[in-house]
C-alpha cells in the first residue's frame, strides 16, 4: 500500500501541485552522462509536501528517460516530456477505471424478460452512486446480482449473470398477484408496458431491506414471483440511459 500510495502521488502530482519557482534540472545528451547526473537536493526532514512530490516527480520523468533508448528520441525537448505524457496517460487510464467500477458502468440485456421496454442487446447505462445513499423506488428499473435462492435455480453458467428487473414493492409494502393484475398495498398497478401475468402470487409483505422486482415481460420472466424478494444489498445501480441502437437512445423512464 505504501508503494501504490507513492505511485499515485507520483502520477497525479500535475494535478495537484502548485507552480514551482525552482527550476528543473535539463536531461542529460545521453545515457552515460544521464546516470552520471545528480543535483542538489534539500535534505528529506527539510523538505516540505511540495520539494518532496518535485523531487518523485523528477525522478519519476528521469527514470523513464533513461529507459527510452536514444536512437528513438534523440531531441531532449523530446526526452523530457516523456515522464509527464506518461503520468498524463496513467491518470486517464485510472480516471477511466474508477468511473467504471463505481460511477458508472454499461450493461446490456441478454434475455426477453424486460420486452418491450428493452430488446435483446440493447446496451444500458448504470448509474452505481445512487444505491449508496438511498433504497431504490417503485417502478426504477435496478441491475442486481441474484440472491441466494434465486442462484439455487440457475445452472452454474449462468450463476454469474446481472439481472434487469423493474421495482414493483419496496419493504413494507403487500404485495398480490391475482385476475392479470398486480396489487400493492391492495390498489392496482396500471402499465402501458408490462403485459398481464398469467399467474397467481401472494399477498405477502415485502420484508425489511428486500424489494419486490418484476419483467415487464410478465410471464416470461426469472423475477421475484420464481423466487422471492430481493435484499437490497445485492442492488448494483440503476438503469439510467440506453445508449445503443441509435435509433432508440434516450434516457430510461420510471
Amino acid at each position: 500500500m505504501k508503494y501504490a500510495w507513492l505511485f499515485c502521488q507520483v502520477v497525479f502530482a500535475d494535478a495537484w501541485r502548485p507552480p514551482s519557482t525552482t527550476p528543473k534540472p535539463p536531461l542529460a545528451a545521453t545515457t552515460k552522462t544521464r546516470k552520471k547526473m545528480s543535483h542538489v537536493i534539500p535534505e528529506r526532514e527539510a523538505m516540505d509536501p511540495r520539494q518532496r512530490l518535485e523531487q518523485m516527480t523528477s525522478t519519476f520523468d528521469n527514470a523513464v528517460a533513461e529507459m527510452w533508448p536514444d536512437r528513438w528520441l534523440r531531441r531532449e525537448s523530446d526526452r523530457a516530456k516523456l515522464g509527464a505524457a506518461l503520468r498524463f496517460y496513467v491518470r486517464l487510464i485510472l480516471v477511466s477505471f474508477m468511473i467504471r467500477w463505481f460511477v458508472v458502468e454499461p450493461r446490456y440485456i441478454p434475455s426477453n424478460s424486460m420486452v418491450p421496454t428493452f430488446q435483446i442487446g440493447d446496451q444500458l447505462a448504470v448509474e452505481k452512486v445512487s444505491t449508496l445513499v438511498r433504497v431504490p423506488k417503485r417502478n426504477e428499473v435496478i441491475l442486481f446480482r441474484p440472491p441466494p435462492k434465486a442462484l439455487a435455480r440457475l445452472p452454474s453458467k449462468k450463476a454469474t449473470q446481472v439481472y434487469v428487473k423493474r421495482v414493483v414493492g419496496e419493504a413494507g409494502d403487500l404485495v398480490e398477484i391475482r385476475d392479470g393484475i398486480v396489487f400493492v398495498n391492495n390498489r392496482p398497478q396500471t402499465s402501458t408496458v408490462a403485459d398481464a401475468p398469467k399467474y397467481t402470487w401472494g399477498p405477502h409483505v415485502v420484508p425489511p431491506d428486500c424489494l419486490f422486482v418484476l419483467g415487464d415481460n410478465r410471464n416470461r420472466s426469472f423475477d421475484s414471483h420464481v423466487w422471492g424478494f430481493l435484499p437490497v444489498d445485492h442492488v448494483i445501480g440503476h438503469a439510467i440511459l440506453r445508449y445503443w441502437p441509435l435509433d432508440r437512445f434516450g434516457l430510461v423512464e420510471y
